[in-house]
C-alpha cells in the first residue's frame, strides 16, 4: 500500500447521548489490506465490503457516554506478509460533550457557633462547568465567600444553618447539582413568645402556660419554681388556681453540650381574699395577753381587716383600736395582709367568738377564733370594771376567812381544854396529907361539900385532881413554917414521925365521931348557888362508878409506905369522882 488507511467521520465533538459513525478506507497495494478497528487495544468486530481496488471498513456506535470521551479508535491495515509490507494504521480521537455531574464528598457539616465552615461539590463535565451556589430558602450569608466548588463561611451563626446546593452548568444539559447541610450547634433559645407575667383568677381550673425554645441540639423543656429544685413537664398545668401557686416560675431549656437557659414568669393570681388556716381556739390564762393572728392573701389586698366580737349571749359588737385593753396591728406580706388583735389582761368577760373579716372587689372572707380563759380568778381588768363590787366581795371574804378562823381556833382551844393539853395543873402526892387534917373544901368556882374541919382552922380548901380523882390541894403557906398548916411532906419529915391515918380522929362541927358510924358523913350544908345540883351520898360507901375507856381508875402506893385503910381510901374517891363530876 502506498499511504495508511483513511478514516473519516468523528471530526467534530459529538454530544453523549449521540450516534457516531466512522469509515476506515485503505487503497492500494496487492494482496489487498485487511482492516480491523481497535478501541485502544481491544478490537471491534467490523464488517468488511470491497469497493473498486480498496478496501472498506465502517464503526458504528449507537449512543455516545460520557465514558466514550477521549476515546481512541484505530484502524490497521494488515496485507498478511509482514516480510514484505509492514501494517499501517490511522487512529481519531473522540470528543464527546457530556453534561456536569456534581458529587458531594460530606452531605452534612457540623460546627459549633462562631465557628467557620467550608462546603464543597465535585463536578465532572466537558465543557468544564461554571460552579454557582445558593442556600435553600434564602441567600447565602453576607460573609460567605464561594470559591468554584467551594464556599467558605469564615464565622457561622444559628440562621447559617440549613441546606446549601451547588449548580453546575456548562451548557449541556441537564445541569449539575448538589446539596450541603450546614449544622450549626447553639445553646437553647426560650422564644420572646412567653410572656413575663401570667395573670390567673383565684379558683379556676385546668390553666396551663406553654414554653417554646428553639436550639440544636433540639433543647428538653421543663418548668420549675424559681429557686426550688421541683419541676414538672412543659406545659405547666394548674389543675386549681390558688393564692399559693402565686410566684415565679422558670421555665428551663436543655441541650447536650451547653449550659441550661432559664426564662422567668411571674404568675399572678388575683381574686377575692382567702385566709390562712391557723388555731380555731385560743386558750389563755385569765390575767395573761391573748393574742389573735389573722394572715389574708388577696390581690388587690384589702384596705382593712374588720374584727368583730360574739359574746356567748350571741351579742355581737365590733372590735376597735381605740378600745381599752385592745391592740390591732397591721403588716403587709408578700402576698396579702396579716392583722394582729391582742387582748390585753384578758378575762372571762373577754371570752366569745372573734371573727376576722377582709374583702375586696372579688368578694370577702372571714374566719372564727374561738377564745377561752381557763383561770377563775378575776383579772386585772374586771377588777377596774367592777372596782366597787370587787372590793365589797374582798372586805366579806376576808371577815369570813377571820371569822372560820377564829371558830376553828375555838374549837382547837376548847378540845385541847377538855383533853387536858393545855392549862393542866401538876397534881401533888396527896398521900402525904396528915390524917389530922379534914378533907379540904371544894374552891368557890365549883361546888362545896362542907365548911372544912374544927381543927384545920381554913374556910375552904381547893380541890385538884390526882390520878384521875379530886385531892384536897394544900393552902399556901404564907410565910409559915409547913408544920404550921398541918401537912406532911415526905421530903422534910420522916412518915413515921405522924400519927397513922387509922388513929386520927375526924369529927364533924358538932363533935360527932365519924368513925364509930361506919359511913362518911354527909355534907348537910351546900352552896345556895348549886343546890340544884347537889347529889345525895349515901351512908354506905358508894360503889366505885364505872370505868370509862377515856379515864381508868388508877390506884398508887401512898408514898412512904404509908398505910391506908383500903375501904375509907375508895369512899374518898367515890366521893371525889362525884364531887368532880358535879364541877
Amino acid at each position: 500500500m502506498s499511504g495508511p488507511p483513511r478514516i473519516t467521520g468523528g471530526e467534530l465533538t459529538a454530544t453523549a447521548g449521540e450516534q457516531l459513525s466512522l469509515t476506515c478506507r485503505a487503497s492500494g497495494g496487492h494482496p489487498a489490506a485487511r482492516l480491523t478497528w481497535l478501541n485502544g487495544t481491544r478490537s471491534f468486530s467490523s464488517t468488511s465490503d470491497s469497493a473498486g481496488s480498496g478496501k472498506t471498513l465502517d464503526l458504528f456506535l449507537p449512543r455516545l457516554t460520557k465514558w466514550d470521551n477521549g476515546a481512541n479508535f484505530t484502524c490497521l491495515a494488515d496485507q498478511g506478509f509482514p516480510q514484505l509490507a509492514r501494517t499501517k494504521a490511522s487512529s481519531r480521537i473522540l470528543r464527546v460533550k457530556y453534561p456536569p455531574v456534581v458529587q458531594v464528598p460530606s452531605p452534612s457539616v457540623h460546627v459549633r457557633e462562631g465557628e467557620p465552615a467550608s462546603l464543597s461539590c465535585m463536578v465532572d463535565s466537558n465543557p468544564k462547568a461554571d460552579v454557582t451556589w445558593r442556600k435553600v430558602g434564602g441567600g447565602l450569608p453576607e460573609l460567605a465567600v464561594p470559591r468554584d466548588h467551594l464556599l467558605l463561611l469564615p464565622k457561622v451563626s444559628p440562621r447559617d444553618g440549613g441546606p446549601y446546593q451547588c449548580e453546575a452548568d456548562n451548557g449541556v444539559r441537564p445541569a449539575g447539582l448538589g446539596t450541603v447541610t450546614l449544622q450549626v450547634y447553639y445553646p437553647p433559645v426560650i422564644e420572646d413568645t412567653l410572656d413575663s407575667e401570667v395573670t390567673m383568677l383565684h379558683g379556676q381550673d385546668d390553666l396551663s402556660i406553654e414554653c417554646f425554645a428553639a436550639g440544636n441540639p433540639k433543647p428538653h423543656i421543663r418548668w420549675r419554681r424559681k429557686d426550688t429544685s421541683l419541676y414538672w413537664d412543659n406545659p405547666l398545668r394548674f389543675h386549681r388556681v390558688r393564692y399559693d401557686v402565686q410566684g415565679t416560675y422558670q421555665c428551663v431549656a436543655a441541650s447536650d453540650g451547653f449550659r441550661e437557659v432559664t426564662r422567668d414568669v411571674y404568675v399572678d393570681v388575683v381574686g377575692r381574699p382567702s385566709i390562712q388556716g391557723g388555731l380555731t381556739t385560743l386558750t389563755v390564762a385569765a390575767g395573761s395577753n391573748a393574742r389573735l393572728h389573722c394572715e389574708i392573701l388577696a390581690d388587690p389586698i384589702p384596705a382593712t381587716v374588720t374584727w368583730t366580737w360574739q359574746t356567748k349571749d350571741g351579742a355581737e359588737s365590733v372590735v376597735m383600736a381605740t378600745d381599752l385593753g385592745v391592740i390591732i396591728t397591721e403588716e403587709p406580706t408578700d402576698d396579702g395582709i396579716a392583722s394582729s388583735l391582742v387582748v390585753e389582761d384578758v378575762g372571762i368577760s373577754e371570752e366569745g367568738t372573734y371573727v376576722c373579716q377582709a374583702a375586696n372587689m372579688f368578694g370577702e372572707a372571714r374566719r372564727e377564733i374561738r377564745l377561752e380563759v381557763t383561770a377563775i380568778q378575776l383579772s386585772q381588768k374586771d377588777k377596774k370594771v367592777t372596782n366597787n363590787s370587787n372590793d365589797s366581795l374582798v372586805v366579806i371574804s376576808v371577815s369570813m376567812a377571820t371569822l372560820v378562823l377564829g371558830i376553828v381556833g375555838a374549837i382547837i382551844v376548847c378540845v385541847a381544854v377538855k383533853k387536858k393539853w393545855l392549862c393542866r395543873e401538876r397534881k401533888p402526892d396527896t398521900s402525904t396529907l396528915s390524917s389530922t387534917r379534914s378533907m379540904p373544901p371544894v374552891p368557890k368556882s365549883v361546888k362545896r361539900l362542907g365548911h372544912g374541919t374544927n381543927d384545920s382552922g381554913v374556910e375552904d380548901l381547893e380541890l385538884q385532881e390526882l390520878d384521875g380523882t379530886l385531892k384536897p390541894r394544900p393552902p399556901p403557906r404564907a410565910g409559915k413554917e409547913w408544920t404550921s398548916v398541918g401537912l406532911s411532906y415526905t421530903a422534910l419529915a420522916h412518915s413515921n414521925t405522924l400519927p397513922p391515918y387509922s388513929t386520927v380522929e375526924r369529927h364533924k362541927p358538932d363533935g360527932e365521931d365519924i368513925r364509930s358510924r361506919g359511913r362518911i358523913p354527909e355534907e348537910d350544908i351546900m352552896d345556895d348557888a348549886i343546890m340544884d345540883d347537889t347529889e345525895y351520898i349515901p351512908d354506905d360507901p358508894p360503889a366505885p362508878p364505872p370505868k370509862d375507856k377515856k379515864r381508868r381508875w388508877t390506884r398508887r402506893a401512898p408514898p412512904g409506905d404509908m398505910t391506908v385503910p383500903s375501904s375509907l381510901h375508895e369512899a374518898e374517891n367515890a366521893l371525889n369522882e362525884i364531887q368532880a363530876d358535879s364541877i
